[in-house]
């Protein structure tokens, strides 16, 4: 990609809320200003287009994708292909997921390193929803296409891959086993670990303390984030099809991510950064 930074969203297997995650980061970036392309790759079980309510929207993934093997694709059949989402005061162009999780041999790395050629031109940021599974060898008999190969893509030529963590036993040790398989592809960008859904009624008030220690322990893996459970911004945002947090500014959950956002992949500096620094050069 020439311009844009390209950022991943990937889980271990289970709904840690890697799509919601996705949702929220692009939504973020697109507030701040940034000019940010979504695009759900996700070839299992795609559902961008589900939690934005998008009923009546151009083909998307799967049309691009044809394009791009004729050689057509182009910035002018991005936006025809795309729709543009209001979140907050930002504006994200969306492109939906496969229409069936059947037409994933559509759907090639190869394919989707010329997509985001066009992409990589004209945007800030991309934001990729990626699948789980990262085994390769899963094709069909009459396809050369492997299934997972975009996921490794991905994970291979991505600027930051945020990995999503569920807090809870079963969560920490599907991650942890799923991380194993990460370090295998050898990403070359920033493996940055999110934990979400935080919440002290399944790990007690030392929730966090605990997962940090778990983490770096096993896996010598270091939390760059938590997102606290917030179910009523959850429910929210399900309700009005809007990304998590926007319908309730109040919430903790978009408050967590909005700072993951500013100090994770901007560069920015907290406030308690700033307030320690003043208070050392004082």
């Amino acid at each position: 990609m020439d311009k844009a930074k390209l950022i991943s969203t990937w889980s271990a297997a289970g709904s840690p809320g890697r799509t919601t995650i996705a949702l929220a980061l692009a939504s973020e970036l697109a507030e701040l200003g940034k000019n940010v392309f979504l695009l759900d790759a996700d070839t299992y079980a795609p559902s961008i287009e589900l939690l934005l309510g998008l009923v009546d929207h151009p083909a998307g993934l799967a049309a691009a994708c044809r394009l791009v093997g004729q050689e057509r694709f182009d910035l002018e059949q991005l936006q025809r292909l795309s729709t543009r989402v209001a979140v907050g005061g930002g504006e994200l162009t969306v492109m939906t997921g496969l229409s069936s999780e059947s037409r994933w041999a559509e759907v090639s790395s190869e394919k989707l390193d010329d997509l985001l050629m066009v992409a990589g031109e004209h945007f800030d940021y991309v934001v990729l929803d990626v699948a789980s599974p990262t085994a390769d060898g899963l094709q069909t008999s009459n396809s050369s296409v492997d299934r997972n190969a975009v996921v490794r893509w991905a994970i291979g030529y991505s600027d930051y891959v945020v990995a999503i963590c569920a807090a809870d036993p079963v969560g920490v040790s599907r991650f942890l086993e799923a991380m194993v398989r990460l370090a295998e592809l050898k990403p070359t960008g920033q493996v940055l670990t999110l934990v979400n859904r935080l919440r002290s009624s399944v790990l007690g008030p030392s929730a966090k303390q605990q997962i940090i220690d778990s983490l770096e322990r096993l896996g010598q893996i270091t939390v760059a984030g938590f997102v606290p459970d917030d179910p009523v911004a959850a429910d929210s945002a399900i309700k009005t099809s809007l990304p998590i947090g926007f319908g309730r500014r109040s919430s903790q959950a978009k408050q967590s991510i909005a700072l993951f956002c500013r100090t994770q992949i901007l560069g920015q500096r907290s406030k308690l950064d700033v307030r320690l620094a003043k208070r050392a050069n004082r």
